[in-house]
């Protein structure tokens, strides 16, 4: 069932990568996505494996079409003429348009920064942006021994790669993360992993997010228990130590509230089902909380 679960989910993530729009169009339902807004806007997607591109003037929308024709089956560059008859009152050359959406994106930006002196083109390049985060919380660590289920403090720092202008809901980010070792359980662990997130729901106060862990490089000391065969009860504890690389490919999930210009109080259930590792069969406690701060 957990392996389900984690399966149904990546595949949400997958599929809900962007905002999507419904338009009706000579009588045909489109989803399209937004490349600019202004005088000119530009819509597109890909449909039935091929790109397709819209300009919407005036209320009126047009295809953008590159047709083959003619004896020599020759592309007709369609697509040219309709820029120039959408975009009448700056005349911009359209000879050197190709049919790509880099392209028609800065024609488009061009000819709306013409015509409407408030207009502001969006960079079509992916800017970095980073946060910095620190956390602490509680752990039962399911994914070691841990045979009566203690709970044991963790914490760390993460360090958030994303976007604000682009794929503003996904990101990635790296953690550094250490559970602490107690008397009742003589288990410690740190590690670094790699990460990937995204946010199902982007407010500008508030985000609610599902998170994977998809690589894990992890230093562990912890007791290895031996039992009696007859009575299956624990005779000797030794210590193990473990240096090790995994794929844990775990999920979890969280939310971030803004309380202030660049900080966020955080709230994360972390690794509840993983498809890359084996719990110890205990219902998993690992809950932290804690602020980031955008760089």
């Amino acid at each position: 069932m957990k392996r389900y679960l984690l399966i149904i989910c990546i595949a949400f993530l997958s599929l809900s990568t962007f905002a999507q729009e419904n338009y009706t169009i000579d009588g045909e339902n489109l989803s399209l996505y937004t490349a600019v807004e202004g005088d000119v806007t530009l819509l597109w997607n890909t449909i039935d494996n091929q790109y397709r591109y819209f300009v919407v003037k005036d209320g009126e929308t047009y295809e953008l079409t590159n047709t083959r024709f003619g004896e020599k089956n020759r592309f007709q560059a369609q697509y040219k003429e309709t820029l120039a008859q959408v975009t009448p009152e700056t005349e911009i050359a359209t000879d050197k348009v190709k049919l790509t959406l880099s392209s028609l994106r800065k024609y488009i930006n061009e000819h709306n920064a013409a015509v409407d002196q408030d207009f502001v083109a969006e960079d079509d390049a992916v800017k970095p942006e980073a946060r910095f985060g620190i956390f602490g919380g509680i752990t039962n660590a399911v994914y070691s021994p841990n045979p009566t289920n203690e709970t044991t403090a963790v914490a760390g720092i993460e360090l958030e790669l994303y976007s604000s202008k682009k794929f503003d809901r996904h990101s990635i980010f790296t953690q550094v993360r250490h559970v602490f070792e107690k008397d009742d359980y003589e288990y410690n662990y740190t590690g670094l992993t790699f990460n990937y997130r995204f946010k199902v729901i982007n407010a500008e106060w508030f985000h609610f997010y599902l998170e994977a862990e998809a690589i894990e490089l992890y230093y562990t000391e912890e007791p290895r228990y031996i039992y009696d065969a007859d009575s299956n009860e624990i005779t000797d504890v030794e210590r193990r130590d473990d240096f090790s690389l995994d794929l844990p490919l775990s999920l979890g999930a969280g939310v971030a509230i803004r309380i202030g210009k660049e900080t966020f109080f955080t709230l994360s259930y972390n690794d509840f089902v993983s498809l890359g590792k084996d719990n110890n069969g205990e219902f998993p406690i690992d809950f932290t909380a804690g602020l980031k701060f955008n760089l």
